[in-house]
């Protein structure tokens, strides 16, 4: 195998060899037009401040678990006495 010497001529064409810019997408035109606007950047960064934010069940792991096993005996028990209803009906 044998390398290419920088003398010899590439065998590409032009426009593989210096391809164009890539061209704008149209979301990304959207969103540079989005963000110029007045007030882009406090909401943009309101909005990373509640994506980063803790979840209660992340501050309260133990009182969740309480309250969700509650809720779901709860729905459990509606759900039963919902289908002896129905079927004390037939």
């Amino acid at each position: 195998m044998s390398l290419r010497t920088p003398d010899q001529p590439s065998m590409l064409p032009d426009w593989m060899r210096d391809p164009p810019p890539p061209r704008r997408t149209l979301g990304a035109r959207v969103g540079d037009r989005l963000a110029a606007l007045p007030g882009a950047r406090w909401l943009r960064g309101r909005w990373w401040a509640w994506q980063r934010r803790q979840r209660l069940y992340q501050r309260f792991p133990v009182t969740t678990k309480i309250v969700m096993m509650v809720v779901a005996w709860t729905l459990a028990l509606i759900l039963v006495l919902a289908a002896y209803g129905i079927f004390s009906l037939i």
